[in-house]
């Protein structure tokens, strides 16, 4: 456990589409250890349960408790989160959670840290894994990214937090429905790609593999577009997938020029 704990705030992260995310930590020599005990992208079988169940606790972002609750930076997320379900009477859900994204049985437990006084909780598993406050944000982020989960905007006070989700509501207003539509993309991908394992199909190759076609396809029809004589510029393959591109990001709620974004 001690091991694994080690200067977890400096890792690796490799998503790939159907393996678990790798963690490359060091430990107090310095030396390099890699782990392979980490979260799997959700299964797409498995994601309007999950979905209902990660994202209302994975949303809870060190920013909500600082600019929000205005609590001091040194309160632990996880402390904060684990507590919240404790008192909610809902700890089970944190365990389906990280059952689900680890594909094993996880429980949650308290146990005296390092033989003293202090009491903390912990998930583990039969396997030697092992979520506490000193890993929870590393795993967080890694659960977020295989979901495309984003920091939500955090106003600092109720009247700034309604300015910003009357933003973002007019936002989603404005875009065809169907760019939410997962029967459409599913269906988009099956054409495309034909048959696969899609019992094993993640969420994250869904999207990841929605978005390169899209691309794929805009890339052909801008060549017609210049053939035809239409100065259109050539998109970049390389650039980053527009599945990892926040919709709802500061950058697209308050236009550069807003000069109100400070005060929200």
């Amino acid at each position: 456990m001690n091991n694994i704990e080690k200067d977890y705030w400096r890792y690796y992260v490799q998503i790939e589409y159907d393996s678990p995310v790798f963690k490359i930590v060091k430990d107090d020599k310095d030396r390099e250890k890699r782990i392979n005990k980490c979260c799997f992208p959700v299964r797409l079988v498995d994601w309007d349960e999950y979905n209902s169940i990660a994202y209302p606790i994975l949303i809870i972002s060190p920013t909500y408790l600082t600019r929000r609750l205005e609590l001091p930076e040194e309160v632990s997320l996880f402390d904060f989160v684990v507590y919240k379900h404790i008192k909610e009477n809902s700890i089970d859900l944190m365990e389906k959670m990280f059952t689900m994204a680890f594909r094993e049985p996880v429980k949650g437990m308290l146990y005296r840290h390092n033989g003293q006084e202090e009491i903390r909780f912990v998930f583990e598993s039969d396997t030697e894994l092992y979520i506490n406050r000193d890993n929870y944000l590393a795993v967080r982020e890694i659960m977020m990214a295989q979901s495309f989960y984003f920091d939500p905007i955090v106003g600092k006070n109720e009247r700034s937090q309604e300015v910003i989700d009357k933003a973002i509501k007019r936002i989603i207003n404005t875009k065809s429905s169907d760019s939410y539509n997962m029967e459409s993309q599913i269906a988009l991908v099956r054409s495309e790609l034909g048959e696969r394992d899609w019992y094993n199909y993640t969420y994250y190759e869904l999207r990841i593999d929605y978005y390169t076609i899209v691309r794929k396809e805009n890339y052909r029809a801008i060549h017609v577009y210049r053939v035809m004589g239409s100065d259109v510029k050539i998109p970049d393959f390389s650039a980053t997938n527009e599945a990892h591109i926040n919709p709802l990001g500061e950058d697209v709620v308050f236009k550069k020029n807003d000069r109100n974004k400070d005060k929200y």
